[in-house]
């Protein structure tokens, strides 16, 4: 299929920890801005982020919605090619958002583009257009992972997507084949708190699925005592 190619690239703990305490451990600290660099030096197209993780971006706010509106069918595509795009996955429509672009430190501005079911409600996409937010249905009321990609392509010429977490998100794509490799910065740290995401995280009833294996690429040490392993995933669906 004509999709990006798509890597998970995170920063955990030893225990597989991508929040809590440790994220404010000096180590690792220090291993987020080796993070940073190689985001950077992978030259992606667009970087995606889960609902839960861009709530926090954001300090969440409530998307203030009008009723009664009319919406054209379909897909929205705002005309903003401000890369690397900024893809977030908000399949009921939760994200309130000032504008069509987002910038954050450490990141370049970015379009932003929505990836929605079609169970979102109207005065929701009504209120994406109004700020320039770029959207793609993919799904009836659950997430079409393969639609979703091949959209990403064809509507924004996405090749390379760097998948940045929750672990929700990580898993919901590496289940179905969506992945081609995880590149993971492991941090010397662990807190042994409980209840915190981790790098890929099943949702009961939505995301579940057997195990995947993967094939180690490269490792390196990186920063004074952490690790960059890099692997391909063995469930991969090819890109065309």
């Amino acid at each position: 299929m004509n999709r990006p190619y798509v890597i998970c690239h995170i920063l955990s703990s030893l225990d597989g920890k991508i929040n809590g305490p440790f994220m404010a451990a000096e180590a690792t600290r220090a291993l987020g801005g080796e993070y940073g660099k190689i985001r950077t030096e992978m030259n992606a197209d667009a970087w995606l982020y889960g609902t839960t993780t861009v709530k926090e971006f954001l300090d969440f706010r409530e998307p203030v919605l009008e009723e009664n509106v009319h919406v054209p069918e379909g897909d929205f595509v705002a005309g903003d090619e401000t890369k690397p795009y900024f893809v977030a996955l908000d399949l009921k429509g939760e994200l309130g958002w000032e504008s069509g672009r987002f910038t954050n430190k450490g990141r370049a501005e970015a379009h932003v583009i929505e990836i929605l079911t079609e169970a979102a409600p109207l005065s929701y996409r009504a209120y994406l257009r109004q700020r320039g937010v770029s959207y793609i249905l993919a799904g009836k009321t659950e997430l079409d992972c393969e639609m979703a990609m091949e959209k990403l392509y064809r509507l924004f010429g996405i090749e390379k997507l760097l998948i940045c977490g929750g672990g929700a998100a990580d898993w919901t794509f590496l289940q179905v084949g969506m992945v081609d490799e995880l590149s993971l910065v492991l941090s010397p740290v662990t807190d042994g708190s409980s209840g915190g995401a981790s790098v890929f995280t099943q949702i009961p009833g939505i995301s579940e699925g057997g195990p995947v294996e993967f094939t180690l690429k490269a490792v390196e040490r990186i920063g004074d005592d952490g690790l960059y392993l890099n692997y391909l995933a063995k469930n991969t669906k090819q890109t065309v």
